[in-house]
């Protein structure tokens, strides 16, 4: 893959061992660019882990002429991942080498630039968030600030965690690399209403919430709120899509029994792409009530299906809705249930909800973040081929 200058082509190599559900939205993400980098003017090398099958059909992605998977059956943070990544680096030369998740990043990669991105600034948020102490802390930061210092060049999701690296870390980016999270297009077809047969199989009416079971998901102020709904709206139900992380020892299972709605709600740990979809397009709601993000993904799908969204009023979510969904305080329990009991209540709110929900899903989709993300690796490229020749 020797670089040739007079060509449009760019060869880029792409670090894909995250597109596994281990790494949920951060594996999405990675997935849907590849996927449009695909039929762009590029030659795409990516290295994936064959052994980590999930959710994601990686393997379609060969399928392009222009796509080469190499597998490489290595822990996605781990020193030899690190040397394995050089020698193909080293052998193989791509003309700019995109790593999706930063803690991977490749620490030597001998004259190839190197773009990044750094999703979020949750585990600096607060401790609850991390799944370690400050051993853990400290490890994260120090790997953070030696991706930022290796890499050619920054890559972040949203403004708002855009301003939390400056915080954080003293790292400024310009607007060029702020790329927001997109929405596929099988969501933006959803428009019209699902068809009866699509309906029986959920329950009639129903909140829905996707998400990873975490403590910054913030799912206990969800549950708390939505006992109260259950008791103003009796038809009601919540579905919960979303696995339990072992690393964290608070079950959602036990605060759904807890707060006495065993019966009303749905927890499901996996479902399939297929659904997904007919969860969101079938919902009578879409509940986001995260204390902090690095984007929101789901608030865009939800949206994009036409589902009336209320989300917490923290930054990257706020940014997410675009003004389309409904913001309240993340920890404030009456204010969710009144929310929530709002967008299912009134039609008018919900109209309104609806109509700009999609307008702002569609101006935010995936092709759109490739075509940024490309524009990106060449100036990466163009600038270190500049930089070789003085």
């Amino acid at each position: 893959m020797t670089p040739d200058l007079a060509s449009s082509v760019l060869r880029i190599g792409v670090d894909g061992r995250v597109m596994q559900d281990r790494y949920h939205g951060i594996g999405r993400h990675t997935y849907e660019l590849v996927r449009r980098l695909a039929v762009r003017d590029t030659e795409l090398v990516v290295v994936h882990d064959s052994s980590r099958a999930g959710r994601l059909d990686v393997g379609a992605l060969a399928e392009h002429r222009n796509v080469r998977l190499v597998d490489l059956r290595l822990p996605v943070v781990s020193p030899a991942a690190q040397l394995a990544l050089a020698r193909l680096l080293r052998a193989d030369p791509p003309d700019v080498f995109l790593a999706p998740y930063h803690l991977a990043a490749p620490w030597v990669h001998p004259r190839v630039p190197t773009v990044t991105f750094v999703h979020d600034c949750i585990f600096e948020t607060d401790p609850a968030y991390r799944p370690g102490g400050r051993i853990f802390a400290t490890a994260y930061r120090a790997a953070t600030r030696l991706a930022i210092a290796r890499a050619s060049a920054v890559a972040t999701v949203s403004h708002a965690t855009r301003r939390e690296l400056e915080r954080h870390y003293r790292l400024r980016l310009d607007d060029a690399a702020v790329i927001p999270h997109g929405v596929g297009d099988e969501f933006l077809a959803l428009a019209e209403p699902p068809p009866a047969s699509a309906r029986l199989r959920w329950p009639e009416r129903y909140v829905l919430h996707v998400g990873v079971h975490r403590p910054h998901k913030n799912h206990a102020v969800l549950i708390e709120a939505f006992a109260r709904v259950a008791r103003a709206v009796p038809d009601v139900r919540l579905v919960l899509v979303g696995q339990q992380d072992s690393r964290f020892p608070v079950s959602v299972a036990d605060l759904v029994r807890a707060n006495g709605v065993a019966d009303r709600v749905d927890l499901r740990a996996h479902v399939d792409n297929a659904t997904l979809l007919e969860l969101y397009r079938n919902a009578a709601a879409f509940a986001f009530p995260s204390l902090v993000e690095g984007f929101g993904l789901p608030v865009l799908e939800a949206m994009a299906s036409g589902v009336p969204t209320v989300t917490s009023d923290d930054p990257a979510t706020v940014e997410a809705g675009s003004g389309a969904a409904l913001s309240v305080p993340g920890r404030d329990v009456s204010a969710w249930a009144a929310a929530l009991t709002r967008v299912l209540t009134d039609a008018g709110t919900v109209d309104d909800m609806v109509a700009r929900g999609r307008k702002t899903a569609a101006e935010n989709t995936w092709e759109r973040a490739a075509d940024r993300t490309l524009e990106l690796l060449r100036w990466v490229s163009s600038s270190a081929t500049r930089s070789s020749r003085r």
